[in-house]
């Protein structure tokens, strides 16, 4: 999910409030003039949303598990079956919000932010479990049908439960969009996915009455597929958190533009960008004059921390990288490297660009940053293809020295030396 300036900054004024009841109990947790993605505001309305969510599910459990004992529909009891998965769900996403709350310890120095995260993956195996037990038993069912009573007012007491799940549904989206929440926007989604396994339950019912027993059995397998994917999704969003994303393009553009908007900084690279819940850490380095005393440049340094934290609600540490541009070849050089940055469509840039020697027969050294498309085992005929290119433009240098990187790293994944 890319995420820009204007949604990094986001603040009380520019917050699209939700309205009707969700927004009436939204303004009983928070008032308008709170940010809702700080974390105090942010753990109070997840863990409204958890359990508003729980109480919902409690009440749907109990009447579908009772509709479907009194109708005998087998996909009943699994959407019955799906809404108690819902309580442990909804329950752990309120829990998980209190935790997260807890203040920092030594054991825990970022936080409990990641809490969100567990909880994401304890819920996705749940639902995985759940899943496979609603698809047995729809199976058993197709194998064996069995005829269904299923009155009017049977299948209106369905239909009002999909009124309240699609309720429900909106309600946690808009929660979700206020919070910036993916455990919220999770859950939102899977109450998506009841409204419509809710939904394939009415058909299944409506169907029996018309003969055709066996649509229990296949609406309940096609809810029990509804709750593997949703376990699914979940899973794989909080494995890949918890390996560690690259932070959106977006987000890295809003950091540098952070950091270049303070006058003095001549270039920025190596943004790094960790999360812990909403806890950001950022670290970066700028390039300033080495002609600048070390305290000047030192609140240089002060002066970008405290704009890109502005910017991105974040911790904010910036490297030094003095730049010596008063070497005779300097501009060239830079001339060169900005014409094959420019051609190659595998060069996001370049960095930390040093030349030492004579005018005419000087040594230089430099790192390109390149795209993540380009594979590493990819690295070495990336290096002889611009020494090739920076010598055709360059006759003049002796040996040049090229780090390569990805666009998303701090250390150069690969260094070699040519010498003429």
């Amino acid at each position: 999910m890319s995420m820009s300036r204007r949604e990094i900054c986001l603040s009380a004024e520019n917050v699209h409030w939700p309205r009707g009841l969700t927004g009436w109990l939204v303004n009983r947790f928070i008032s308008r003039q709170t940010n809702p993605r700080e974390t105090a505001a942010r753990t109070l309305l997840g863990e409204l949303e958890g359990f508003v969510s729980t109480g919902i599910s409690v009440v749907l459990a109990g009447v579908k598990a009772t509709l479907g004992l009194l109708s005998g529909s087998v996909s009943l009891l699994a959407d019955s079956l799906n809404n108690m998965a819902d309580i442990g769900s909804s329950l752990l996403i309120a829990l998980s919000f209190r935790w997260s709350r807890r203040p920092r310890d030594r054991e825990h120095p970022f936080g409990h932010g990641r809490v969100e995260t567990a909880a994401t993956l304890v819920l996705a195996l749940f639902l995985l479990g759940v899943g496979l037990e609603v698809a047995r038993s729809g199976v058993r069912r197709l194998n064996a049908p069995e005829p269904i009573h299923a009155p009017n007012w049977l299948l209106a007491a369905v239909g009002s439960t999909v009124v309240l799940k699609t309720w429900m549904a909106g309600f946690a989206r808009s929660l979700a969009r206020l919070t910036g929440s993916q455990v919220i926007e999770a859950d939102s989604w899977n109450h998506i996915f009841d409204v419509v396994s809710s939904a394939l339950v009415g058909v299944a019912l409506v169907s029996s009455r018309f003969g055709y027993p066996r649509a229990d059995g296949f609406a309940a397998v096609g809810v029990a597929l509804f709750i593997a994917y949703t376990g699914w999704r979940y899973a794989r969003e909080a494995v890949n958190e918890i390996i560690g994303l690259a932070p959106p393009p977006a987000e890295l553009e809003a950091v540098r533009a952070a950091a270049l908007s303070v006058p003095g900084v001549r270039g920025v690279h190596d943004v790094i960008i960790h999360k812990y819940g909403d806890v950001r850490l950022v670290s970066l380095h700028i390039e300033v004059c080495a002609e600048q005393s070390v305290m000047d440049a030192h609140q240089l340094a002060e002066r970008v921390e405290a704009a890109v934290s502005e910017a991105a609600s974040a911790k904010v540490v910036a490297h030094i990288d003095p730049v010596d541009r008063s070497h005779p070849s300097y501009a060239r050089v830079e001339e060169a490297l900005r014409h094959f940055s420019a051609e190659h469509p595998d060069v996001a840039g370049y960095h930390d660009l040093r030349i030492q020697g004579a005018a005419d027969a000087y040594d230089f050294s430099v790192d390109l940053v390149v795209r993540t498309q380009l594979p590493r085992e990819s690295f070495g005929a990336f290096l002889e293809e611009a020494r090739k290119r920076l010598r055709e433009d360059l006759n003049e240098a002796q040996n040049i020295e090229l780090g390569i990187e990805a666009e998303y790293a701090s250390d150069p994944e690969q260094r070699k030396t040519f010498r003429r």
